[in-house]
């Protein structure tokens, strides 16, 4: 295996992508593969579609998985947004069965946000920077001076006027949800980004998820008191961002 290519896997709510990366540039080699989970997300259907997507690639080595949820180590400490079922699912050592090398996992948000502090709109930011991801949830991450504070998930916390949890009013789901127009969708995400405007006091917001392909429309209808950026890698920054965790894994 060619020691500059690394590999990572972003698992969402909706369907997983994975992509090859160099490991200097960051920039994709090959195919990236997304694919929608469809009817089930139970680990017992999607970790073997995961495998096969492995086996085709060819890849024997380290890869890194960015989960929606919490984790620590080997551990999923929750799954919101995918389900119950993947708490108990041993997910690292069924992969390193396919792969022949070790996982690491990373909370989802925080590999977008690594991939975009290592390569991306985040790169250079010394001092601290929230990076969001809009998707079936609401991800967000802190890093501070270039360290980040891992598995911080804001968007479950209440939201500052409405009834439930930020996310639940803030994220791609809940546009679908509510059959927002874009206008309606991004006076609720300005609710949402100055609750944590005033909680964080950040320097720079990196914005990240498939709403961003209207990020020509929505960036006239929001604001902030600090730079706020597009992501660079738009839709592949989450499995950059795990690809390069396994590379920082591995490294003796």
């Amino acid at each position: 295996m060619d020691n500059r290519k690394m590999l990572g896997i972003d698992l969402g709510g909706s369907g997983f992508r994975v992509g090859v990366f160099d490991s200097v540039s960051g920039k994709n080699i090959g195919e990236f593969i997304e694919i929608d989970h469809g009817a089930s997300r139970h680990p017992d259907v999607v970790l073997p579609r995961i495998c096969s997507v492995l086996s085709t690639l060819q890849w024997n080595g380290p890869i890194g998985l960015g989960f929606p949820g919490a984790v620590e180590g080997h551990d999923i400490l929750s799954a919101p947004n995918i389900g119950q079922e993947w708490l108990d699912a041993a997910v690292v050592q069924v992969l390193e069965q396919c792969c022949g090398g070790p996982v690491t996992l990373v909370n989802d948000a925080d590999a977008v946000a690594i991939a975009e502090v290592q390569f991306g709109a985040g790169h250079g930011e010394n001092g601290t920077l929230l990076t969001l991801t809009i998707g079936t949830g609401l991800g967000t991450t802190v890093t501070e001076n270039g360290t980040l504070i891992p598995n911080l998930e804001y968007g479950l916390m209440p939201h500052p006027t409405r009834e439930g949890k930020l996310e639940d009013h803030v994220s791609g789901r809940a546009r679908k949800e509510f059959d927002l127009s874009l206008i309606e969708w991004a006076e609720r995400f300005q609710e949402g980004i100055d609750h944590l405007c005033e909680q964080l006091t950040p320097d720079r917001i990196v914005l990240y998820g498939g709403i961003m392909e209207h990020w020509s429309e929505l960036k006239p209808l929001i604001r902030a008191q600090c730079p706020l950026l597009p992501a660079i890698h738009s839709n592949s920054a989450g499995a950059l961002g795990a690809a390069f965790c396994s590379v920082e894994s591995s490294e003796p």
